[in-house]
């Protein structure tokens, strides 16, 4: 009876349609990734001092990299795994690669990730010894705290790193005054970097089909189809880029003055404070922000699903889950409150709402995706312009951005509930902090 049902309105047979359509796209994933298994991130490494010790004088070369400290220096392990180890060789020497050479009046030594056994073989019969001088252990700290690691794309919402562990895969000097002398040198291939590309970009793929599968008797409202009909005003195109604006330095302004990230709030709340003068002034109409009593039960398992999907096809499967105290426990609210609501009250609420009503939804909800991608290019460029050096920085700016406004925007399409579009934005930032591999 119930196939019955599904088949006369077609759907058994859509299901049926995109069912296939996705099961070839995961099919595909698993290809691409068997056949380039780095095109997938891994989780940022925890880097920690776990040894800090002198060596003599050392001289090596890697490929373009010569390294002369005719004196000896400090060496601190910082990170080691299975694979390689992470190292700040500081001391008076020259460093030189390619074309670029620095002395010891303009560099104070390297950070690099090395495999082991290259390592081995570059430190020769190096004999290291520990120190244990408070003074020098406490220089090495202080330089320690300014580095960067390896770099890291998409840190809003799930920290992702790329690197191949094999021979000197990472490297950069460090200055006199500790800082890091940016950009570092990685290595990666094309091959990888597209693959990588691919691979996210049929996950968001098939993240939009399950979406559709989940909501295949999903049907506009009256309210939505009748706002459809309203041409908006002219001032509220205005507005569309002027809030990316206001979204991009609410955004920037923390993480430049090292503020805690909440305090991306005010700026979000001045915009909304703004939207709802003009609206009380009558310069714009229809002013809802997505939030809407008879749609406020729609979407929630949606946005849970969607999220859990977000977080596997960019980690993978989860070991657990580590909720830590009561910090952790409060985190989420404040999360959902302070940064995902007010975020998608002005992306989708009123960004995407108002194209759709100039464009439809459809071109509606794609030029909101390119107005993410360029939100995120802007926030690069104020905060890590380096990180432009790094291919893969291009996957967080071409696939990762645009794919999470895709999909958040699609759920506001099929749920027209802004609450449903807050809870998956806020989970995707708050999950990988408590998830365990």
């Amino acid at each position: 009876m119930l196939l019955k049902r599904l088949s006369g309105k077609n759907y058994f047979i859509a299901s049926m349609i995109l069912l296939g359509i996705t099961i070839v796209l995961v099919i595909t994933v698993f290809a691409l990734t068997a056949l380039i298994p780095d095109a997938l991130g891994q989780a940022p490494q925890e880097y920690t001092i776990t040894s800090v010790c002198e060596f003599e004088p050392w001289h090596f070369r890697v490929e373009n990299l010569s390294v002369n400290f005719p004196d000896g220096g400090i060496i601190a392990t910082v990170q080691e795994t299975n694979y390689d180890r992470s190292v700040m060789l500081l001391g008076k020497g020259t460093l030189r690669s390619n074309n670029t050479e620095y002395d010891q009046d303009s560099a104070l030594g390297i950070f690099m990730t090395v495999e082991h056994e290259l390592f081995d073989q570059i430190r020769g019969d190096n004999i290291f010894l520990p120190i244990e001088d408070r003074d020098r252990l406490e220089m090495v700290s202080a330089v320690f705290h300014e580095q960067v690691g390896k770099p890291t794309i998409w840190e809003g919402k799930i920290p992702i790193s790329f690197h191949t562990p094999e021979g000197l895969s990472y490297f950069y000097f460090i200055a006199p005054d500790g800082e890091p002398i940016l950009p570092p040198e990685a290595e990666y291939s094309q091959l990888n970097v597209l693959g990588s590309a691919a691979v996210y970009t049929l996950f968001v793929l098939i993240m939009l089909l399950v979406i559709t599968l989940f909501t295949l008797d999903h049907r506009y409202s009256s309210y939505w189809v009748h706002l459809a009909r309203t041409h908006p005003g002219y001032l509220g195109l205005g507005l569309v880029p002027l809030l990316s604006a206001v979204y991009a330095a609410s955004t920037i302004m923390p993480e430049l003055n090292d503020w805690p990230k909440y305090y991306a709030f005010f700026g979000y709340a001045a915009g909304i404070l703004l939207l709802l003068l003009l609206f009380r002034g009558r310069s714009i109409d229809y002013l809802d922000f997505g939030l809407r009593r008879d749609r406020v039960k729609h979407g929630y398992p949606l946005a849970i699903i969607a999220a859990a999907l977000v977080i596997m096809a960019t980690r993978g499967l989860p070991g657990g889950i580590d909720l830590g105290g009561t910090e952790t426990i409060t985190q989420l609210p404040l999360l959902f409150l302070l940064i995902g609501l007010p975020r998608e009250m002005i992306w989708r609420g009123y960004i995407q709402t108002y194209l759709s009503r100039l464009t439809g939804p459809n071109w509606g909800l794609l030029i909101m995706i390119a107005l993410a991608a360029v939100s995120s290019l802007a926030f690069i460029l104020a905060t890590e312009p380096w990180m432009l050096d790094y291919p893969y920085t291009y996957l967080e700016i071409a696939v990762l951005t645009p794919g999470m406004a895709a999909i958040l925007g699609y759920i506001y399409l099929r749920t027209e509930n802004i609450l449903a579009c807050a809870l998956l934005h806020s989970l995707v930032i708050f999950l990988p902090g408590i998830t365990l591999y």
